[in-house]
């Protein structure tokens, strides 16, 4: 006989949006919590991100939800003692195109509280010691943006969670939400069922096989993006550098690596294979800004996924005449940055019904279903 584990709440995926989910359902009274997670936990896209945190966006759903998470991974890494910092993101604009496009989403920005400014070529130098302005017309700043780090992060909000009895069941891949009718029950695993009356499915793209096992079939595609981080260096600066013109980013982490990502043409679902081509292209485009870079190492290079939804904004909270469901996914590259918010409002669609910030409610699945998309442009990397 299969063993069967009674609980309160069933999460599906072990990264920075389950392991929130149950962070918070803690922090609001719900004791009863099982965390299941197919390999180790962060083992999917959250140990596989570039750690940058910001609220540039080009939605007011994403600018006001980032928004709130800034304040959250704040207030978390001084409660958890992991490493985080506001160091801000640097937009580099070369034409005037980009500084019109910008300047306007600066002022949308700013309506939503998000301090975005346009700086000279002089202010960059101040931020970013050593660059080469020669191609720069002027950049976006966004002072609130920073970066965290995922392992420190994940590591540390999970032991708060096992000290809260919570258990995270490592190794154990869920095969199928169960249903009664209309109502969610439980999960089957591979280890035994797990008996519950809510259900979170955070499991990346492996959200969309999950919830078709109750006939809901969610629009994700699974698009290949690549990494690369080189050798440790000494302290060169704290913001992250995005150039607009080629959607390239690097970040010094705070080990001193740096990451480093661009956009590169990948076939839906294709295997996450190595690509000189990818390599030739970010380290053209980031010599070109700082000449120096060139006699750093390329110490690893890996390919994730960037889990995408028909519109770039995730999909979170109930899902329709299933009572009980309720997902995360589509996170379209930002998922680690918006995780402390994902969580909280999933523990208040569970908790109260709804999320407390309205933007939140325009992103559930209720938007896919009636094809009101909501397009956010400003995905890079």
């Amino acid at each position: 006989m299969r063993s069967v584990l009674k609980t309160d709440v069933v999460i599906i995926g072990g990264g920075i949006s389950g392991i929130s989910t149950a962070f918070w359902l803690i922090k609001r009274g719900i004791k009863n919590v099982v965390v299941v997670e197919k390999a180790y936990i962060g083992s999917g896209s959250t140990f596989k991100c570039a750690t940058g945190i910001r609220a540039s966006f080009t939605s007011e759903e994403h600018v006001v939800l980032m928004r709130e998470s800034i304040n959250l991974w704040k207030a978390l890494s001084q409660e958890l003692g992991f490493s985080y910092m506001r160091g801000g993101y640097v937009w580099l604009l070369s034409n005037e195109d980009q500084l019109k496009a910008f300047r306007e989403l600066s002022r949308i920005h700013n309506s939503f509280g998000v301090p975005t400014r346009i700086i000279s070529v002089e202010d960059v130098e101040k931020l970013v010691s050593k660059i080469d302005t020669r191609s720069i017309l002027c950049a976006l700043y966004d002072p609130l943006a920073g970066k965290a780090d995922p392992f420190e992060a994940l590591y540390s909000m999970a032991g708060f969670l096992r000290s809260a009895g919570v258990r995270i069941l490592q190794q154990v891949e869920a095969t199928r939400i169960l249903q009664n009718g209309p109502q969610v029950v439980g999960v089957e695993t591979t280890k035994g069922i797990i008996q519950g009356p809510i259900v979170v499915v955070a499991a990346g793209y492996e959200t969309r096989g999950l919830v078709k096992t109750v006939d809901v079939d969610l629009p994700l595609k699974n698009v290949p993006h690549h990494a690369v981080i080189t050798e440790a260096y000494k302290r060169a600066f704290d913001p992250l550098l995005v150039d607009a013109a080629s959607g390239s980013y690097l970040v010094q982490t705070f080990h001193g690596g740096f990451i480093m990502g661009t956009e590169i043409k990948e076939r839906e679902e294709a295997q996450p294979t190595p690509r000189v081509d990818f390599l030739y292209k970010v380290a053209s485009v980031w010599i070109k800004y700082l000449p120096w870079l060139r006699n750093v190492n390329f110490l690893r290079y890996w390919v994730g996924y960037y889990v995408m939804s028909p519109d770039n904004h995730p999909i979170i909270g109930p899902l329709p005449e299933i009572d009980g469901l309720y997902v995360a996914a589509g996170f379209s590259g930002h998922g680690f940055m918006m995780g402390p918010i994902v969580g909280k409002i999933l523990a208040e669609w569970i908790i109260d019904g709804k999320p407390s910030i309205p933007q939140a409610a325009r992103l559930s699945y209720k938007r896919i279903e009636e094809g009101k998309l909501i397009h956010e442009k400003a995905v890079i990397g």
